[in-house]
């Protein structure tokens, strides 16, 4: 009898909605101030926000997870992710290849987010190959 696979599950740090952990854009904390994470692999503290409701993006929501850069991390989600709602807006095809789990806009080499420096042995690999599609 075949198992279901574990689907990890996480909660939006605004709403407290649950949700599979790729559906969320994770967001880490690093000295330099609030660090989007589309790949989920940055170290630091990290939390999750919901990337298709703007009111998760409100400063008084974000407060319980940055603190006083609770501000500074929603001007930097409002524009990321209204940029990411525009450029899907423009290209509405369907993208039914099944070729990656998240959805195109936050996979990393698809959008221009502040992502920071990469650590570790990935640094001279593709996004293909660090993400394992282009094996």
């Amino acid at each position: 009898m075949p198992t279901a696979k574990h689907i990890p599950i996480r909660q939006c740090i605004a709403c407290r909605e649950r949700r599979p952990k790729r559906e969320l854009l994770r967001v880490v904390l690093t000295e330099a101030g609030p660090v989007l994470d589309p790949t989920g692999r940055k170290p630091g503290r990290g939390a999750y926000v919901c990337p298709d409701k703007p009111e998760c993006w409100a400063e008084k929501k974000l407060r319980r997870f940055a603190g006083n850069k609770a501000a500074e991390l929603s001007q930097a989600l409002q524009a990321v992710l209204e940029d990411i709602a525009r450029h899907q807006a423009q290209n509405s095809e369907p993208d039914n290849r099944g070729q990656s789990h998240k959805p195109r806009a936050l996979r990393p080499e698809t959008c221009d987010i502040k992502t920071g420096g990469s650590h570790g042995k990935d640094q001279n690999l593709s996004a293909r190959q660090r993400t394992g599609h282009g094996q």
